[in-house]
C-alpha cells in the first residue's frame, strides 16, 4: 500500500532560534517474467487508447526556463484507487482556481497506477492544467528497473497535450532515488526530458539530472521534530550546490501522522502552527524557479490542501488494511488554506507584494481539537513525538484590502487588534467550545463566523494533532 513513506522527511542542521512564539507577520517580511512483461506492456497500450483520444495541442509548453515561475501540488496517486475522471476533473478545477499550474503525480507500483494516470491525463487534456510524473523510489524501489517501469510511462505521456513541458522538455520528478542514473532513460524515451528529482543536495552535480527539488518543508533535524520554526538553510544550501540550475522549493502547511507499528510505525509531528504563511514569506524572498506544494492529498501526514472525501473513505486507507488516516483526517477540512495560498502564488509569480481584493476579504482560521498535554483514551498509540512543541492556541489569518479590527474569542480567551492590509496571522488561547471570529471596519462588520469544530479541553479518543481549518466566507 502506498501512503507517504517514513522517508518523507529530510532534515538539515538548522541554526538555533529562540523558542517558538506567536507573532504577526506581514507579507512583505517575509522483473518480472517475459509473459508478465508482455501483459504489462499490452495494458499500457490499451490505456493509450484513452490517452490518444485527448485533444492535441499545438503548444503544450507552458513554461520555458527563464520565463514566469510555476507552482505545482504533489498528488498521491496511491490514495485514489477509486477515482473517476470526474473526480480528477474536480480536483483539477480546484487546483487551477488556486493558481496551481500542475499536479506532480506521485506514483508507486500499485495495481491502479496506470488506470489512474490515464484518467488524470484525460481530465487535464481538456483544460489548460498540466501534469507530470513523480516516481516514488522510496515506496517502490522497483523503479530501478527503469526499462519496464519508467521508460514505458514516459514514452506514453511525455508528448501528451496535458504533460507539463518546462526547460529542456517534459518535466519528470521523484521522491528519493538518490544516485539513480537517468542517462539510459533519456536515451530510451523518444522525447526530451527535464529531470528535477528530490535528491539530497550532494547529488546536485549529477550529470543526468537538470535540477533538484527539496522535499523538506518542515522544521526538523536528522528526521526528528525540533522546537524551532522553519529555516531557509536547506534552500540556500541546495541553491548554492546547484549553481544556477533549476531549484524547486517545497511548501507545506502542516505535519502530523499517527500510524501504529502494525502499519507504518510513525507517530510524530513537526511544529506547524504558522508554517504555511511563514514558509510562503520565505519563498517570496528566495524566489526559486519552481515551487511544489506538499501536498494536495496526503491525508496520512495531514498536509493536504485538497478536499476531503467523506463519500470515498478509501482515500484514507487505499488497500483497506486499516482505518488509516480516517481517524485523524475525516472531518478536518483544509480547503480554506487555499484562500491563503492563492494570493501568495500571485505574489510569487509577479514578484510583487501580497495583495487582497475587497471581494476576497476573509478570515481563515485553524486550531486543534484538544490541548497538547491532554491524556487521550487512545487504544493504539501514545502521544506523538513533538507533542510539546505546538502552542495551545487558535489562529486566524486576516485577508484584507485595507486595515480592519479583528476580534477572536475562544472560551474565556478573547483578543482584539487592528489587522493591517494584506495577509497577517494572529492567535488567542485555546478555550472550550467553538471559537468565533469577526472583522469590523468603520463600525461595520465585514465578515464573521464560528469555527465548525468544538474544542474539548477535558477528553479525547485519540491523539489528534491535525488542524481543523475554516474561513468566515
Amino acid at each position: 500500500m502506498y501512503v507517504s513513506s517514513l522517508y518523507k522527511s529530510r532534515a538539515f542542521t538548522l541554526s538555533p532560534v529562540p523558542l517558538y512564539k506567536v507573532r504577526a507577520s506581514t507579507a512583505n517580511d517575509i522483473s518480472s517474467s517475459l509473459h508478465a512483461m508482455k501483459l504489462y506492456l499490452l495494458g499500457l497500450t490499451l490505456l493509450a487508447a484513452l490517452v490518444e483520444a485527448i485533444p492535441s495541442s499545438t503548444n503544450s509548453t507552458i513554461q520555458k526556463r527563464g520565463t514566469p515561475k510555476l507552482v505545482f501540488a504533489h498528488f498521491i496517486v496511491g490514495n485514489v484507487n477509486g477515482y473517476t475522471q470526474a473526480d480528477w476533473a474536480n480536483d483539477i478545477a480546484l487546483a487551477a482556481a488556486t493558481g496551481i499550474d500542475a499536479f506532480a503525480l506521485n506514483i508507486g507500483m500499485d495495481s491502479w497506477t496506470d488506470t489512474q494516470l490515464a484518467l488524470a491525463y484525460a481530465a487535464a487534456g481538456i483544460t489548460s492544467f498540466k501534469l507530470f510524473i513523480s516516481f516514488d523510489f522510496a515506496a517502490s524501489p522497483g523503479f530501478s528497473d527503469y526499462s519496464n517501469q519508467i521508460v514505458p510511462r514516459l514514452n506514453l505521456y511525455a508528448s501528451n497535450a496535458a504533460q507539463l513541458q518546462w526547460g529542456n522538455g517534459a518535466l519528470v520528478s521523484t521522491f528519493s532515488g538518490d544516485g539513480f542514473d537517468w542517462s539510459a532513460v533519456r536515451s530510451a524515451v523518444g522525447h526530451s526530458l527535464e529531470i528535477i528529482p528530490f535528491y539530497q543536495a550532494a547529488q546536485a552535480h549529477q550529470d543526468s539530472t537538470d535540477g533538484l527539488f527539496m522535499w523538506n518543508a518542515w522544521p526538523s533535524q536528522n528526521n526528528q521534530p525540533i522546537d524551532q520554526t522553519m529555516s531557509i538553510a536547506g534552500d540556500q544550501y541546495y541553491q548554492s550546490q546547484l549553481s544556477g540550475s533549476p531549484y524547486m522549493a517545497g511548501v507545506s502547511p502542516w505535519f502530523f501522522t499517527h500510524y501504529d507499528s502494525q502499519t507504518f510505525n510513525k507517530n510524530y509531528l513537526y511544529l506547524s502552527d504558522t508554517l504555511l504563511i511563514d514558509r510562503w514569506n520565505e519563498i517570496l524572498n528566495l524566489q526559486p524557479q519552481l515551487v511544489e506544494l506538499i501536498t494536495w492529498n496526503d491525508f496520512g501526514e495531514s498536509h493536504y490542501i485538497g478536499p476531503l472525501h467523506p463519500e470515498r473513505p478509501s482515500v484514507y486507507a487505499p488497500n483497506g488494511d486499516s482505518d488509516g488516516a480516517i481517524q485523524w483526517a475525516a472531518g478536518f477540512p483544509h480547503d480554506a488554506w487555499r484562500k491563503i495560498i492563492t494570493p501568495y502564488i500571485a505574489a510569487y509569480k509577479n514578484g510583487g507584494p501580497v495583495t487582497v481584493s475587497p471581494s476576497d476579504e476573509s478570515i481563515v482560521y485553524w486550531y486543534r481539537p484538544h490541548p497538547k498535554g491532554l491524556s487521550c483514551a487512545d487504544p493504539f498509540l501514545g502521544p506523538p513525538t513533538g507533542q510539546s512543541f505546538p502552542a495551545d492556541g487558535v489562529w486566524a489569518a486576516t485577508l484584507l484590502a485595507s486595515p480592519a479590527t479583528l476580534t477572536m474569542t475562544s472560551g474565556t480567551f478573547s483578543y482584539t487588534t487592528t489587522a493591517p492590509a494584506g495577509i497577517n496571522y494572529f492567535a488567542t488561547g485555546m478555550g472550550s467550545g467553538q471559537p468565533t471570529f469577526e472583522l469590523v471596519r468603520n463600525g461595520v462588520t465585514i465578515t464573521q463566523g464560528t469555527g465548525g469544530l468544538s474544542i474539548d479541553l477535558n477528553s479525547c479518543d485519540i491523539y489528534n494533532f491535525n488542524a481543523f481549518v475554516g474561513s468566515t466566507n
